[in-house]
């Protein structure tokens, strides 16, 4: 109670008396202080541009009212949990910020310092989530709950929704020729060398040459590894090579790896990676666009169906084995639907001149994992723009539902549970009427 008292003493007469302040307390939820830097760090790692500091504040609020319930309630997580999360979670910021100098230039900050300063946030957030959905489970509507609310929402509330479509691609990637596979050995040879000799580190090389997106701006570090998680001949070396050791060059359908093992633990290994990947010549980009324009043209014919050409034909590694339906990476749900505002521009273009089985002609196109090649896209399926109702837009209409059921619980355990912590909030918040259902005093 000492330490709760002294936060609050420094909290109102120290830092909100001060015209300026390094890193200014903008809320206490218990001991746990809130400072302006965590509104301005959640700004960085959401999508959403329309959230403002009060909306901000609430959800941190939220989470540390979660967090302490976490721990009344022996809710855990594990370590290991925390580490493959906080890996996720420091990549998403270095592709953000552009690389990894980049990053730790913004905080000043090794990785390896800005690790250990995340840890504790992201397992709070991690047991808050967790406490969330002890709460929330089993919460789903029915049937009838869902015609109800669409059945009393007054005539001007009913939502209108744009234009929607369904699609399905077929990739074409170029083959690689004998010359390029030569030199990708080559360079692979050469960085191996090099890291053998200790001319220049492995997270350097790797930030310098691999042509992995995904872990090339983190040093190559692609966290902790478990069976059946990798291709078989990057898993086989992986779990083969002892810690600290630089693998022998490993082949795999993506290119030639160099391996690192940092750390080992039960049955899992914690490795880092270059991946030197094979380039496509011009030549060879010019005879994808040609096998796809042959594909679009047979499928016209109908001498082969869209989907057979998929399984057939189809390099996309993301979609394939959906039978080539594109999903919608923006939805909750990941949705097979998208808005027609949600679509590549380019691709925008042509499907509104375009019916349901039309095929674009063969396009450029760019992979997920940056891979160049070309791509057609059929029309699956269109909505027009429309009110909303309850046959066309039933999974729409129970989304909206289940967020107000969960919405209305929150509520409802917050203003039981806020009775038994302490929340004091900086004169500059007491505008933000969202705010206003955490204000009460410890009992």
């Amino acid at each position: 109670m000492h330490k709760l008292l002294f936060l609050f003493l420094l909290f109102s007469a120290s830092v909100f008396s001060q015209g300026k302040s390094i890193d200014k307390i903008v809320a206490l939820v218990n001991d746990q202080m809130i400072l302006e830097s965590d509104i301005n760090f959640y700004k960085l790692k959401t999508t959403d541009t329309n959230l403002i500091n009060c909306k901000i504040l609430y959800k941190i609020i939220l989470d540390k009212l979660l967090y302490s319930k976490a721990l009344k309630d022996s809710i855990i997580v594990n370590d290991e949990e925390i580490d493959g999360e906080l890996e996720n979670r420091l990549q998403y910021f270095i592709n953000m910020f552009g690389n990894l100098e980049k990053f730790e230039k913004f905080y000043n900050k090794t990785l390896s310092e800005l690790k250990v300063d995340f840890r504790e946030d992201l397992k709070q957030q991690m047991l808050a989530d967790r406490a969330k959905g002890k709460l929330l489970s089993g919460m789903h509507p029915t049937p009838r709950d869902v015609k109800d609310y669409f059945e009393a929402l007054p005539k001007d509330s009913i939502p209108y929704y744009n234009a929607e479509v369904q699609l399905a691609q077929i990739v074409f990637l170029p083959k690689i020729s004998r010359d390029a596979k030569r030199a990708m050995k080559k360079k692979a040879e050469k960085i191996r060398l090099e890291l053998l000799s200790k001319e220049s580190g492995f997270a350097t090389q790797a930030i310098l040459y691999s042509d992995d997106p995904g872990s090339a701006s983190n040093g190559g570090e692609l966290g902790w590894v478990e069976p059946g998680m990798m291709v078989p001949e990057f898993e086989q070396a992986s779990f083969s090579l002892p810690v600290g050791q630089i693998s022998e060059l490993v082949e795999t359908q993506y290119g030639i790896h160099i391996i690192e093992v940092l750390e080992k633990k039960n049955e899992k290994v914690r490795v880092r990676h270059i991946l030197i990947a094979a380039k496509p010549d011009a030549d060879g980009i010019a005879k994808a666009g040609k096998l796809a324009d042959s594909i679009r043209s047979q499928i016209l014919a109908k001498k082969i169906s869209f989907q057979k050409a998929v399984e057939l034909y189809s390099d996309d590694k993301f979609f394939k084995s959906n039978g080539g339906v594109l999903i919608n990476l923006k939805s909750k749900t990941r949705s097979p639907i998208f808005e027609i505002g949600e679509v590549d521009p380019l691709l925008e273009n042509q499907i509104n001149n375009m019916n349901p089985g039309d095929i674009t002609p063969a396009q450029p196109y760019k992979t997920m994992d940056q891979k160049v090649g070309y791509r057609i896209v059929t029309l699956l399926s269109e909505t027009p723009p429309r009110k909303a109702s309850l046959e066309v837009d039933y999974n729409k209409i129970k989304d909206v539902v289940h967020d107000n059921m969960r919405d209305k619980a929150m509520d409802n355990w917050i203003k039981f549970y806020k009775g038994y912590v302490f929340v004091k909030l900086s004169p500059e918040y007491d505008k933000c009427e969202n705010l206003n259902i955490f204000k009460n005093e410890l009992k």
